[in-house]
């Protein structure tokens, strides 16, 4: 069903960045205006992090406005290649217990975009019809 799909075939394009000491209340805020999951923590040059509405979510009853956005990211940012086999996303994102897989591109040595399990199961969905 997936066989013929590649990850840049249904990535969302570019990521949404929020800086190491944003505050987490300001991530929540950025993402719900962005209507996103995930964010990348970055200092404008390097990526740190990522930062999922899990991560939010284990931290809800916290003070946001006290806690930084790298005190609750995940250092290990997980990538795949535009060019990859979507079912190779698919494995990536079950071997780690992930659901958001950033799309590095190897040629500009940058995240360009960012596939999530909710954008393959759409796709799924589409592809039953």
């Amino acid at each position: 069903m997936l066989s013929k799909y590649l990850v840049r075939d249904i990535m969302k394009r570019g990521v949404v960045e929020v800086s190491l000491d944003d505050k987490v209340s300001d991530v929540v805020k950025k993402m719900a205006e962005n209507d996103i999951s995930s964010v990348v923590v970055s200092d404008n040059q390097v990526f740190w992090g990522i930062i999922t509405d899990t991560n939010i979510l284990k931290h809800y009853h916290e003070n946001l406005d006290a806690l930084k956005a790298e005190d609750i990211m995940n250092s290990k940012i997980i990538t795949i290649s535009p060019e990859a086999p979507l079912e190779k996303a698919v494995e990536v994102m079950e071997e780690n217990n992930i659901h958001h897989l950033y799309v590095h591109s190897e040629c500009d040595d940058k995240i360009v975009g960012v596939i999530s399990s909710k954008d393959i199961i759409k796709l799924m969905a589409k592809l039953m019809k």
